[in-house]
């Protein structure tokens, strides 16, 4: 049974597919996404993957070997393609991708044949012996493997990471940039804006402070995770798991804050607003709702809590 976690990376990176399908169609090779732990996140619909690999994959020992291959992706230099060999005699063409903090994944084929760096039959029966697979027909479909070029493989692969990681750097960067225009600084002067800044993080995912920023400009409408995330472009799913884990707290529960901390600014500043219209302004329609919350949060409920305020003050004056 697949993880949450492997979901929640094809879910985000489902767009990816229709490049898979159409590389993996033109050039005639298996080329899928993998995580960083080695797990298969997409693979091309297009093709199958080669009797080969298949039949060694057939065996739980032959995939986690096959895994652990793919696993040195991770390992391996992020400004160039590569060429190298899996546990069982082949080659793989690796193209690791890179944010700007942190690896994200690679593209990687099928394991494939290379003219002048082949395994003897022999061997490739020695290095998968004790899986105790049908010999027969593994050498069968290992001679059914077309064969590359390497020269051919090591431009192909080129072309991809260059593709691939320019249009990466480019995105990240224009995002970034569009982030700082639509969301300047300056909007946090107002007192209740600089406290509800304290809950949001310091600007180390664009993706989440964007969100966070649209929290804060939104709150008083009827906000959904669901809508949220598709203001950032990722799929609720993924976007309510990296949230929580910039922020240290549920959507909902920042959401619920956001508006509590409006909500006592507004019964401070505004003595003679009901609290129903205080509700409404801040996203509650239903003002017993509101009311209750505030209370399961600060302990009153908001009616007394403007009351001990407003004494305060005019002890204070």
């Amino acid at each position: 049974m697949e993880s949450s976690q492997i979901v929640h990376l094809r879910q985000n990176f489902e767009t990816i597919q229709p490049v898979l399908d159409n590389f993996s169609t033109l050039h005639q090779l298996w080329l899928k996404f993998v995580s960083c732990t080695g797990d298969y996140i997409l693979t091309p619909k297009s093709k199958t993957q080669n009797n080969f690999c298949s039949l060694i994959r057939s065996h739980p020992e032959g995939l986690q070997r096959c895994r652990t291959s793919v696993q040195q992706c991770t390992h391996l230099d992020p400004d160039q393609a590569h060429l190298f060999p899996c546990h069982a005699g082949l080659y793989i063409l690796a193209i690791p991708l890179h944010g700007e903090q942190e690896f994200l994944g690679a593209f990687a084929t099928g394991e494939i044949r290379i003219n002048n760096m082949m395994t003897e039959s022999s061997n490739i029966l020695k290095r998968v012996r004790d899986l105790d697979l049908n010999k027969v027909k593994l050498l069968q479909f290992y001679e059914q493997m077309p064969i590359r070029k390497r020269e051919e493989m090591m431009i192909l692969g080129k072309s991809l990471h260059a593709i691939s990681n320019n249009f990466l750097k480019l995105g990240i960067s224009c995002g970034n940039a569009l982030i700082t225009h639509n969301h300047p600084a300056k909007r946090a002067s107002s007192k209740t804006e600089s406290s509800l800044k304290d809950y949001s993080l310091s600007r180390s995912n664009p993706l989440v402070q964007q969100a966070v920023d649209y929290i804060l400009q939104n709150y008083g409408q009827q906000l959904t995770l669901e809508e949220v995330a598709r203001q950032v472009h990722l799929s609720p799913a993924y976007f309510s798991c990296l949230f929580s884990k910039e922020q240290k707290q549920t959507f909902s529960n920042f959401l619920i804050t956001t508006r509590l901390e409006k909500a006592k600014e507004l019964l401070q500043q505004n003595p003679f607003v009901s609290i129903s219209e205080i509700s409404q302004q801040i996203g509650y329609k239903d003002a017993n709702y509101f009311s209750r919350v505030f209370k399961e949060m600060t302990g009153i409920p908001p009616g007394l809590y403007r009351k001990s305020i407003l004494k305060n003050e005019s002890q204070q004056t």
